[in-house]
């Protein structure tokens, strides 16, 4: 999370993504906001993902099982984009599938680890 500005987590379900995100959070002396996308109250959040994130740009955003709002990805690298130093802005977790993993490489290119 120092070197990207965007982490992802892919893994099998139960396999420990959330856990592992939690256990960041808590370790950070920051803010962090935290989206369940499992939850419907996330998910309307996201409705007007641009507005609602850039109310929280000065925190690490957690984003949990990103793959059910792929159309995200390109929001999140023109969010990347407008602050080219910073890092660490967005953890994603997600689902090993194929598609996700394709989705978040081609719009996230070089900004994704």
């Amino acid at each position: 999370m120092k070197s990207f500005p965007v982490v992802g987590i892919v893994g099998s379900r139960q396999s420990g993504k959330t856990t592992l995100a939690k256990m960041i959070s808590s370790a950070r002396k920051a803010q962090v906001l935290y989206l369940d996308l499992e939850r419907p109250s996330d998910l309307v959040k996201l409705d007007e993902a641009e507005i609602f994130l850039e109310r929280f740009e000065d925190r690490l955003t957690i984003i949990d099982e990103i793959q059910r709002k792929p159309e995200l990805f390109p929001l999140l690298r023109a969010i990347v984009d407008q602050s080219p130093g910073r890092r660490g802005r967005f953890l994603i977790l997600g689902s090993t599938s194929p598609s996700l993993i394709r989705q978040a490489s081609e719009s996230l290119a070089g900004r994704i680890v």
